[in-house]
């Protein structure tokens, strides 16, 4: 198994990836993974680390990679958009094959609004053979609400006040400004677009096998928005696994989720070709 950090062209800059590659079990089988948005990329890196290496073991090629304006790619921030984190994606699911020659079949696997992404970047390139879900965001709108509302309880222990009100906040993004987010610079275009996503009622038509899992801290049922997302898939299977909620600031760090891991093996395992 090695592992190969290197950077790969995208438009008019580079974005910085991780190629972890099964040595001679290889199954011929290659993941591109997604990570989260924001400060729940930070807190999911290790874990997403550690399952590429798992994958690897496992005989399956990954490559990680940071968006436009995150991690050690080039660009800022407050300049990324859905289309540039889309047009990123598909420059990683070309990188992967180039980089390794021979591989039969080419999966995304994407974690929070990366799953979210992934959902909409199976939609758009061909040639994509499976489909990993790992705890998706479903409504953008309800999403960026979320976010708005952080800035909110931020000002507020910060200036013991609400300063900008939500209303105010989207007026400023309007404006051609950014308003921040645990430290990250949001700007209008990636609002308008997250807020324009619903996975619930795009018309979704990806037809290769996909897996969407519903990550808990305890054991409380399916969400019922989950299961209208599995019906929109052909080959779509949910299930619940018990984990903590790893991409968020716990009690306990989290470099690895074991549930999470084996079940995504045994599906994949399950589904092999």
């Amino acid at each position: 198994m090695t592992e190969t950090p290197f950077f790969f062209p995208n438009n008019n800059y580079q974005l910085f990836g991780v190629l972890h590659e099964p040595g001679e079990n290889s199954r011929k089988e290659g993941f591109v993974f997604v990570h989260p948005f924001a400060e729940e990329k930070l807190w999911a890196h290790r874990v997403l680390v550690n399952f590429a290496r798992v994958l690897a073991k496992e005989g399956y090629t990954v490559l990680r990679f940071d968006f436009m304006g995150h991690g050690d790619s080039d660009g800022d921030f407050q300049d990324s958009s859905v289309e540039t984190r889309l047009s990123d994606i598909e420059a990683a699911l070309h990188t992967l094959k180039t980089q390794s020659s021979g591989l039969n079949m080419v999966g995304i696997l994407g974690l929070r609004f990366g799953a979210t992404l992934a959902a909409l970047a199976a939609e758009q390139f061909p040639g994509i053979n499976k489909l990993i879900l790992w705890e998706p965001v479903l409504e953008g709108d309800s999403y960026m609400q979320q976010i708005l509302r952080s800035n909110l309880a931020t000002q507020n222990a910060v200036y013991k006040e609400i300063r900008y009100t939500r209303e105010q906040l989207i007026r400023i993004l309007i404006e051609g400004k950014t308003i921040n987010f645990d430290g990250y610079e949001l700007a209008y275009p990636f609002f308008e677009q997250v807020s324009s996503i619903n996975l619930l009622t795009n018309n979704l038509s990806f037809s290769e096998n996909s897996l969407i899992l519903q990550i808990e801290k305890a054991k409380k049922g399916l969400n019922k928005k989950y299961v209208i997302l599995q019906n929109k898939y052909k080959k779509a299977e949910l299930l619940a696994v018990t984990e903590e909620p790893f991409w968020k600031e716990t009690k306990f760090f989290c470099s690895r989720a074991e549930n999470l891991y084996n079940t995504t093996i045994s599906w994949l395992k399950r589904n092999e070709v």
